[in-house]
């Protein structure tokens, strides 16, 4: 094994030790919609715009990370998500909602509800089954084409690069507290994608090379 491959592989199971040892201590620091949060609901009769409610929301709650979202077809409900929602901000926010809509909410009618945080592996979990189908073909069709270059090679190269790559960008992103959500999903198909292409280039080369060594010996 060359120095520089030896010092990559090292590098790699630091971090992703790095990693696995700061998601046991904090977790993953989880966009809000993943995470522990507070909410509560808003409606009435008229319809409701939601940049009106946004302004609302963004002065009673300042710089929080907050979601604004429709709740009924007919838009005259919103649901307002945030980390946190005291009963004082609760009044605030529904008497200026009542101030901009002439309505007359009670704010001990209108509850703050509790929303637990969501698991990484219910995030995650839709995306399992499929992932494992689709490497067990490409697998097999790796080992079925590649079979001269060794089928133990590439059985372990096949499994283990994309493994290891989803480790360590997680690890990375527990180590800096990039927030996951749905982006930090997307990330994680694109470095399945991107490992199946780069073993399917690299393959592909080392079957030329074969083929032409043979050639050469003919």
């Amino acid at each position: 094994m060359k120095t520089k491959n030896l010092i990559i592989y090292i590098l790699i199971c630091l971090i992703v030790i790095a990693g696995i040892a700061v998601w046991n201590a904090k977790g993953f620091n989880t966009e809000l919609q993943f995470s522990s949060r507070k909410q509560i609901v808003l409606s009435n009769y008229t319809g409701i715009e939601i940049s009106d409610i946004k302004s609302i929301v963004s002065e009673i709650l300042g710089n929080t990370e907050y979601i604004i979202q429709p709740v009924e077809t007919f838009g005259n409900s919103v649901s307002i998500v945030a980390r946190d929602i005291t009963e004082e901000q609760k009044t605030k926010i529904i008497e200026k909602f009542n101030e901009k809509y002439k309505t007359e909410l009670k704010s001990d009618n209108i509850e703050i509800k509790s929303i637990p945080f969501t698991r990484i592996k219910d995030a995650i979990n839709p995306f399992i089954l499929p992932g494992i189908i689709s490497l067990i073909i490409i697998t097999l069709y790796f080992v079925v084409r590649y079979n001269k270059l060794g089928i133990v090679k590439i059985l372990l190269k096949t499994i283990l690069t994309p493994a290891v790559a989803e480790l360590l960008v997680y690890s990375i992103m527990a180590i800096i507290r990039a927030p996951f959500g749905r982006v930090a999903i997307a990330v994680g198909i694109g470095v399945y994608v991107v490992c199946i292409c780069v073993l399917a280039y690299m393959f592909e080369e080392q079957r030329k090379k074969y083929l032409e060594s043979l050639e050469s010996k003919e």
